[in-house]
C-alpha cells in the first residue's frame, strides 16, 4: 500500500479509503494515525460480498468494524454505499452504524471541519438499489428461485435527492466515477470502484466495471473536482500490473507534491 496525496483548492484534510473490502486494517490504521486527517471518507466497498448471503456479518466480515471504530476515534467518518453493500441487511448496517461511522445513504448532511462548515453526502450505487427492490419483490410476491425473471433492474442511481446541492464547500462520496458526468456541480467528488485499471500504462488504466476498456476514470485527479482512489485491495483474479493499492489524502496546501505517492512505513 502507498500513500498518495492531492491538493484540492479549498478542500478539508481529508482521507480517503476506497475499495477495503474486508482487508487488513492494520496499515490503514497505521498511516491514518500518523497522517491525522480531519475527515475520513469511505466511497464504499468496505465489504466483499463474494460470500453466502447467509453467513452472519461478524463471522464474514471480522475487519470491518475494528477499522471502523479506529476510523472513528480518529476522525469523523462518512460511508456510503458501493456496489458490494448490496449483500448488506437492516443488521448489518446497525452494527455499521453502532461503530459511530455516519452512514450517508442517498442524504446529505453537515459538518464543521478545520473551523469551516462544508457539506458532505453520499450517492448509493444503483446495484444496492437493485438488491433492495429484488428482496422487497420476494417478500411481496412470494417468488423466490425465479424471481428475478419478474424484476426490472435499475441501472442509474437516484439523482433525485442530491439538488438543491447545499451552500458552502461540498463533498459526495460516489462510489462509481461512472457516475460522475451527471452529477452537478460539486466541489470534490470521491471515488473508487475502478480498481485503478488493473493495469495501467502510461498513467491509463486498461479495464474497470461500469466503464469498460481503457476506461475514463480510473486513478488521479479529474476537472480539479474528482478523485478516484486505486482501492486497497484486489478483488480480481487478475493481478495488478504497475498499480499499487493506495490510501488517498486531500488538502489545500498538502505538504507533498501533488499526486506523488509514497511508500507507506510497515
Amino acid at each position: 500500500m502507498v500513500e498518495t496525496f492531492y491538493r484540492i483548492n479549498g478542500a478539508p484534510s481529508v482521507a480517503l479509503i476506497g475499495d477495503f473490502h474486508n482487508g487488513d486494517p492494520a496499515p490503514i490504521i497505521a498511516s491514518l494515525t500518523r497522517r491525522r486527517p480531519s475527515l475520513i471518507c469511505i466511497p464504499g466497498d468496505l465489504v466483499y460480498w463474494y460470500i453466502p448471503e447467509t453467513e452472519l456479518f461478524t463471522e464474514s466480515q471480522q475487519n470491518v468494524l475494528p477499522l471502523l471504530s479506529a476510523c472513528v476515534s480518529l476522525a469523523p467518518t462518512f460511508l456510503s454505499p458501493g456496489n458490494h453493500e448490496s449483500i448488506l441487511y437492516d443488521e448489518d448496517w446497525a452494527l455499521i452504524r453502532s461503530t459511530g461511522v455516519t452512514v450517508l445513504d442517498n442524504a446529505w448532511t453537515r459538518i464543521t471541519v478545520d473551523g469551516k462548515e462544508i457539506a458532505v453526502g453520499g450517492l448509493t450505487s444503483h446495484r444496492v438499489i437493485n438488491r433492495r427492490a429484488f428482496r422487497a419483490f420476494q417478500r411481496s410476491s412470494g417468488l423466490q428461485d425465479n424471481a428475478k425473471e419478474h424484476w426490472t433492474r435499475i441501472r442509474k442511481p437516484d439523482l433525485s435527492w442530491i439538488e438543491p446541492v447545499p451552500e458552502g464547500f461540498s463533498i459526495l462520496l460516489s462510489h462509481h466515477p461512472e457516475y460522475f458526468p451527471s452529477l452537478p456541480f460539486i466541489n470534490l467528488v470521491l471515488s473508487c470502484h475502478a480498481h485503478g485499471g488493473q493495469w495501467r500504462f502510461f498513467r491509463r488504466g486498461l479495464y474497470a466495471p461500469g466503464q469498460g476498456w481503457f476506461p475514463k476514470y480510473t486513478k488521479g485527479v479529474y476537472e480539479e473536482r474528482l478523485v478516484v482512489s486505486a482501492g486497497l485491495k484486489n478483488t480480481a483474479s487478475t493481478p495488478r500490473l504497475f498499480n499499487p493499492t493506495e490510501i488517498v489524502y486531500i488538502n489545500t496546501n498538502c505538504e507533498c507534491q501533488s499526486g506523488k505517492s509514497e511508500s507507506s512505513p510497515e
